[in-house]
């Protein structure tokens, strides 16, 4: 099942960050072009689901719920079966 992250190909987005300050961080994708708002809250901290789903290239880990996203990511030649 092949997963759609919301850029080109499938992948996830690649954020650089373009204009940060106390109450906003405005992100855009070097892949798709995509801009990003984020409002920050308490201590500056964006506590947001959807950031965290745009970020899942910064956020997988190798092991547990976001292993397939990291292999899928950085190892993609694991992931093909071998018969």
């Amino acid at each position: 099942m092949i997963e759609n992250y919301g850029c080109k190909y499938g992948l996830p987005h690649d954020l650089k960050i373009i204009y940060e300050d106390e109450s906003q961080k405005c992100e855009v994708c070097q892949i798709c072009n995509k801009k990003f708002r984020w409002n920050k809250g308490y201590k500056g901290r964006i506590d947001n689901k959807e950031y965290l789903k745009a970020h899942i290239r910064n956020f997988a880990q190798r092991f547990g719920a976001t292993k397939r996203v990291y292999f899928r990511i950085y190892q993609p030649e694991k992931l093909i079966i071998k018969i």
